[in-house]
C-alpha cells in the first residue's frame, strides 16, 4: 500500500516538521512506504494535485493548521473525485478541536491530537479492512523513545532518499512537546503536561544534524527553559560547540536565572537567539489569559540579553487580549523597546479552536469565523484601535527591525517623548502619503527625513539619518537633500597605511565636526552594522 503525506506549507524554508516524524515513527516499525509531497501556499493548486496525483497513492494525508486549511479542503476534495478508491486521513490543530466534519466530506478519517502513534495504528488497520472510526483521538505516551528523522537509525540504516533538505538549511527540531503553562490563548495548553526528551538524545540529535550542515536550528519547544536544569545543560553543550551553526529558541524571560544569562553571555556572537513572549505587561490582562508572568523581571533579563550584543533578541506583544486598551498597549510598545530587543513583532489575537479564550469569550471578541479566526475588537479595544495599531506594526516591521534607522529613531524617541507616540505620528503621515513598505532603503531614509524636519533640528537629524545610512549601505545612497562630505584624500592615505582593509569609506560629519571610518570589509552577525570608528588626522 502506499502512503503519501502532504505537506502544505506557509513558505518553502518554514517546513514542517510534523509529516517527517510520521514518516520516521512508521519506517521504524518497518512501515515504508510513506512519502511526503512538500509544497506551500503560493503554489498553485491545480500543480498541487498533479504532484499528488503522480504518487497514485492508496492514502493521503494532510497536515492542517490556520495557514493550509483553505488549501486542504480544495485539493482534498479534487484528490477525492480523481482518486475515487483513495482514502483521505487529516491531522493537525484544525480539526483535532473541530466538532463540525461537513466542510470535510471528503475525508475518511481524522486523527485529533498526537499523531504518531494513531496515524500507524490506523494504517496498518487500512491495510487490514479493520478501519472502522473516522475520527480517532491520538495519544502522547513514552515520547522520549519516538523515533524522529534526526537520528542516526534513520539517517544510515532506512538509506531513505526523502530525508528532509539539511545542509545550509533552517531545521525544525522538537526536543519538548507541549508546555506546563496554561496560557488560556495557546493550543500548547489543550495538551495536559509537558515531555520531553533527555538530554543525551538531544545531544546525539544535534551532533548529527550539525554533521550534515545544519545553518539555523530552530527549537519548536513551546518554551524551552520551562525547566531551566534541562534548557542550562543544553545551552552549555552548543556553547561547547565548534560550529557556525545557529541555534534559535522560543523563551520565557522571566525564567532565566543569572547563571543561565552567564552561560549566554560566553556564548559566540550569534550562536543563539532567543525569541520571547511578553504577550502584555497589563496586569489584569495577564490574570484573564491565566499567564503567570513576572513582567518586571521579564523586561529587565530582556534587557540584559540585548546589552550582551552577542545574539538577536525577539519579542512579541498581542494587541487584543482581554481588559487591554490602547493606552495599556502602547505603554507595553515602549516598555518593550526601552529593552532595545533587535525585533519587535505586534501580533494580533488569534481565536484558535481548542482553546480556553476561543471557547469562554467573555471579553466580547469579535473575530474572523474563517482562519486565521484574528481578532476584530474586543470591548475594550475597538476596530478602529486595531487598524490604527496594524499601521503601527508596519512601521516597526519597516523602520525598527530592519535595525537600518536605529540612530535615527533613538533621537526621534526622545523627540516624542514615547516611542508609540513617534510610531502613530509617522504612521499618520504615511498613510497620508500612500506610503509602500517595499519602497527602497534610500526613499525610506527619504520619508524619514520628511517626517522628522517637522518637529526637530535639521543639522541633527540629517546627522542620524547619514549615520545610519553609511552604516549599512558601502554605496553611500543618501537621501538627495543630505550632502555627502566624503574625504577621498584621507581614504588615499589609509589605504597605503592599512593594505588589509579593502572597502571603505571616510566621512566628515559637521554636527559633531568628526571625521568617521565606515569598514564595509565585515559585517555584525547580530545587527548586520558595519564597523564604524572616529578618527583624527593625526592617526593618519
Amino acid at each position: 500500500m502506499k502512503i503519501e503525506i502532504v505537506s502544505i506549507n506557509a513558505k518553502n524554508i518554514h517546513k514542517a516538521l510534523a509529516p517527517w516524524c510520521l514518516k520516521s515513527y512508521c519506517e521504524n516499525l518497518r512501515l515504508f512506504d510513506v512519502g511526503v509531497t512538500e509544497v506551500n501556499i503560493n503554489d498553485n493548486v491545480n500543480e498541487i494535485v498533479a504532484k499528488i496525483y503522480k504518487h497514485k497513492p492508496d492514502v493521503a494525508a494532510f497536515s492542517c493548521y490556520i495557514w493550509n486549511i483553505d488549501y486542504v479542503s480544495k485539493i482534498g476534495g479534487m484528490i477525492k473525485k480523481l482518486l475515487p478508491d483513495i482514502k483521505i486521513i487529516l491531522g493537525g490543530p484544525e480539526v483535532s478541536f473541530e466538532k463540525d466534519f461537513s466542510s470535510f466530506l471528503f475525508a475518511d478519517y481524522i486523527i485529533r491530537g498526537p499523531g504518531e502513534k494513531a496515524f500507524f495504528k490506523l494504517i496498518r488497520n487500512i491495510q487490514n479492512n479493520t478501519a472502522s472510526e473516522k475520527i480517532i483521538d491520538g495519544q502522547l505516551e513514552d515520547f522520549n523513545n519516538f523515533p524522529t528523522p534526526f537520528t542516526s537509525e534513520y539517517f544510515e540504516s532506512f538509506k531513505t532518499n526523502q530525508i528532509p533538505a539539511i545542509e545550509n538549511q533552517l531545521v525544525y527540531y522538537e526536543s519538548s512537546r507541549g508546555c506546563p503553562f496554561c496560557c488560556s490563548y495557546c493550543l500548547s495548553s489543550a495538551i495536559k503536561g509537558a515531555y520531553y526528551l533527555s538530554f543525551e538524545r538531544v545531544k546525539k540529535n544535534l551532533s548529527l544534524l550539525l554533521s550534515k550542515g545544519a545553518k539555523c536550528i530552530k527549537f519548536v519547544d513551546r518554551t524551552f527553559n520551562s525547566d531551566n536544569k534541562r534548557a542550562k545543560e543544553i545551552l552549555k553543550f552548543i556553547k561547547s560547540l565548534e560550529t557556525g551553526c545557529t541555534f534559535h529558541f522560543e523563551a520565557a524571560a522571566d525564567l532565566f536565572d543569572d547563571e543561565t544569562l552567564n552561560i549566554i553571555q560566553l556564548m559566540p556572537a550569534g550562536r543563539v537567539q532567543f525569541e520571547i513572549g511578553v504577550q502584555s505587561i497589563n496586569k489584569e490582562t495577564l490574570k484573564a489569559i491565566d499567564r503567570k508572568t513576572d513582567i518586571a523581571l521579564a523586561l529587565k533579563n530582556i534587557a540584559k540579553l540585548s546589552s550582551f550584543q552577542n545574539c538577536h533578541i525577539h519579542v512579541d506583544l498581542i494587541a487584543g487580549l482581554p481588559f487591554e486598551t490602547m493606552p495599556s498597549f502602547s505603554k507595553a510598545i515602549d516598555k518593550c523597546i526601552e529593552c532595545k530587543p533587535h525585533t519587535l513583532q505586534l501580533g494580533f489575537l488569534k481565536m484558535l479552536k481548542g482553546t480556553k479564550i476561543r471557547a469562554k469569550n467573555n471579553f466580547g471578541a469579535v473575530f474572523s469565523e474563517f482562519a486565521p479566526y484574528e481578532v476584530y475588537k474586543t470591548n475594550t479595544m475597538s476596530y478602529d484601535d486595531i487598524i490604527k495599531l496594524k499601521k503601527i506594526e508596519g512601521m516597526i516591521e519597516r523602520f525598527y527591525n530592519s535595525g537600518m534607522f536605529e540612530s535615527t529613531l533613538n533621537y526621534a524617541f526622545k523627540l516624542f517623548k514615547k516611542p508609540h507616540v513617534f510610531f502613530e505620528k509617522f504612521s499618520n503621515f504615511c498613510s497620508a502619503d500612500n506610503f509602500n513598505y517595499k519602497v527602497s532603503v534610500k526613499d525610506a531614509y527619504m520619508i524619514l527625513l520628511d517626517f522628522l524636519l517637522q518637529y526637530g533640528s535639521k543639522k541633527e537629524i540629517e546627522h542620524y539619518i547619514k549615520l545610519d545610512c553609511l552604516s549599512f549601505d558601502s554605496k553611500g545612497l543618501l537621501p538627495d537633500s543630505i550632502a555627502s562630505v566624503r574625504n577621498k584624500q584621507a581614504e588615499l592615505k589609509y589605504r597605503k597605511q592599512f593594505k588589509k582593509i579593502t572597502n571603505f569609506r571616510i566621512e566628515y560629519f559637521e554636527f559633531e565636526n568628526k571625521h568617521k571610518l565606515f569598514i564595509y570589509d565585515k559585517k555584525d552577525v547580530i545587527t548586520g552594522k558595519f564597523d564604524i570608528k572616529d578618527i583624527v588626522f593625526d592617526f593618519l
